[in-house]
């Protein structure tokens, strides 16, 4: 079941005990986690200071005490163009907290690790970027995980004071569904660069896709999708091409198995003419400003 090897990459700030108490939950759940990615701005204030010693005490020689197992831990500082980030206050921090977890992230997915991300701790905007680099490079066989913590055990656990938790504290992990537009390990250190790559690819298998439906229906069919696409309804269709809504209906059945086959989705899955507007739109649109 677990052939792959399994990491977790967990931000930080000013509260280590959300590290350990995931591990925890995670090492419960059955996952064998081997290794543990800490990352975080430039450790110059003391609080943070603080935290990365409690977390590193907790870890003797790459011995995580509380499970009595070996895992590995280090250290991951966000960085921009080669400089530590002391803070994401800016475009070019956020920028630099993008691209660390790309080259991150991407370089273990290349390496076949299956990825825990927790996002509870730290600052809120490096959880935002990391879960953004995260819908790149995450394949279905990865995870985000938030940490929901009782407020008496935040109230007796705080800063560190106290790294583990009773069975019956209450504590538990959520996974946070994310769109996935992966997986893409693209070989590239730009987050934005790999974005607009990935964009373009899923932008070329859409025209290919609505150009396989287009060319496999009939030209009653055609018309009617054309119509469907500029955002008509189906009696409304009827309408403009002076059908009848059953022909447009028979029609429209038709073009939805063909949707259905173009874009591989599974039977059980229900398709309407909303569809037509979502995916042909544009390939229409654009198809005619080719023709100006």
């Amino acid at each position: 079941m677990f052939a792959h090897k399994h990491i977790l990459i967990a931000t930080l700030g000013g509260q280590p005990q959300v590290v350990t108490f995931t591990l925890d939950l995670l090492l419960a759940q059955g996952f064998p986690i081997g290794e543990v990615i800490l990352v975080h701005p430039r450790p110059a204030q003391p609080r943070l200071q603080q935290a990365l010693s409690s977390i590193q005490s907790e870890f003797i020689s790459d011995y995580y005490q509380a499970a009595e197992r070996v895992i590995h831990l280090r250290s991951h500082v966000l960085r921009w163009h080669g400089t530590a980030i002391d803070d994401i206050d800016g475009d070019d921090q956020a920028d630099g907290t993008l691209d660390t977890f790309h080259r991150l992230i991407g370089d273990l997915k290349r390496r076949e690790y299956r990825v825990h991300l927790s996002v509870s701790s730290g600052r809120r905007l490096m959880a935002l970027l990391a879960t953004a680099v995260a819908s790149l490079n995450f394949d279905r066989h990865d995870h985000i995980w938030h940490l929901y913590t009782p407020q008496q055990v935040k109230d007796v656990a705080s800063d560190g004071r106290q790294m583990h938790f009773p069975a019956d504290a209450g504590v538990r992990l959520i996974e946070v569904p994310v769109p996935l537009l992966g997986p893409f390990y693209p070989q590239t250190d730009s987050f934005r660069h790999a974005q607009q790559e990935r964009r373009r690819q899923v932008e070329t298998l859409e025209h290919s896709r609505c150009a396989r439906v287009e060319q496999e229906s009939t030209p009653a069919q055609r018309r009617v999708l054309r119509a469907y696409s500029k955002g008509l309804a189906t009696q409304q269709v009827a309408i403009q091409l002076h059908l009848s809504p059953a022909t447009v209906n028979s029609h429209k059945t038709a073009l939805l198995v063909l949707c259905a086959n173009a874009w591989e989705i599974e039977p059980t899955v229900s398709l309407d003419y909303h569809f037509f507007y979502r995916k042909f739109a544009n390939y229409f649109r654009y198809a005619e400003e080719e023709y100006k």
